[in-house]
């Protein structure tokens, strides 16, 4: 029996549990950077490898490396008897449990505790209940998590308009967790995603300071689900873009990142919606499979409640 868990904390307060079999950590951020589908896999990790030494400050070799071993489990994984995916109802797990469902499809076995509350939260009596009491993956969901990765790693994120509307019966949060995704593409309003559009408010309101800015962005319980890395990342953009939207001051490398935010002129004009955070920045980052750029730009309709396509801005 081998286990798949979303991170180092739940995995060790498993084996303390004395829950039975083979913990690992499943460590990526399919959140951000690029995923796209059908490339053969040596290529899949070294994009990967590359996007997240380069927005996450690690060494290129040895994230290439971990990322392969880990490929090399997942293959091994359809010798174990069972494998035991465990997650929590959050966007970050969501995806990494759609990447693993299709990856470990021939798997003999698989069984999946799909936790509402943070795992690494849980007692180790509690974890251990919830692992007697997990539930074989069905053919149902498997189904949708076939669909619904497809659509995440589409080309053309409107594919993933088909699961916003309505919850999924076989897999719960499904809907919910997906529509966190949309949300994170740039807004009709202002161009600036939900992720973007929290930590701007939060700042404007008083969070200048990394702890506390974190602290409020998703709360009771969170559903982006990030990690201080990722959160990180999306400051670092509003920052560093042609015309930025915040200033960092301090040390960004510190855990946690001893970082100042302030919000720019500029920033106020977008909160406002006065001016367009899209059209005044070269856009060029990942959603998935979707490549946004100037010419190539989706948006978030939060009225409609679909991604909608975005004609370039005019020269």
């Amino acid at each position: 029996m081998i286990h798949f868990h979303n991170g180092d904390v739940a995995a060790s307060l498993a084996r303390r549990a004395g829950v039975p079999g083979r913990h690992v950590p499943f460590r990526e951020s399919l959140v951000g950077g690029p995923v796209r589908p059908n490339l053969p896999l040596h290529e899949f990790v070294e994009e990967r490898a590359l996007f997240l030494s380069e927005h996450h400050g690690e060494s290129l070799l040895r994230v290439r490396n971990e990322l392969l071993e880990q490929e090399m489990n997942l293959d091994k994984a359809r010798e174990e008897e069972e494998v035991v995916l465990w997650f929590e109802h959050d966007l970050f797990c969501l995806v990494h449990l759609l990447y693993l469902l299709t990856r470990l499809v021939k798997c003999r076995r698989i069984t999946l505790i799909w936790c509402p509350q943070p795992l690494g939260l849980q007692s180790e009596e509690e974890l251990f209940n919830l692992f007697q009491s997990r539930a074989a993956v069905l053919p149902a969901m498997m189904t949708a998590a076939s669909l619904a990765w497809r659509a995440f790693t589409s080309d053309d994120p409107t594919a993933l308009n088909r699961f916003l509307e309505n919850d999924v019966a076989d897999f719960p949060f499904l809907r919910d967790g997906l529509r966190l995704h949309a949300s994170r593409f740039p807004s009709t309003r202002n161009g600036l995603g939900e992720v973007e559009r929290r930590a701007v408010d939060g700042i404007a309101a008083g969070a200048s300071d990394f702890v506390s800015l974190f602290g409020q962005f998703d709360k009771n319980p969170p559903r982006f689900g990030f990690g201080d890395g990722e959160f990180l990342r999306h400051l670092k953009h509003l920052a560093n873009v042609a015309v930025p939207v915040i200033t960092i001051i301090g040390d960004e490398k510190a855990n946690p990142p001893k970082a100042l935010f302030t919000v720019t002129p500029a920033g106020v004009n977008v909160m406002e919606g006065k001016v367009d955070f899209i059209e005044i920045n070269n856009a060029n980052f990942w959603l998935g499979g979707a490549h946004l750029t100037r010419e190539r730009m989706w948006r978030w309709d939060a009225g409609l409640r679909q991604i909608v396509p975005s004609q370039p801005a005019a020269s």
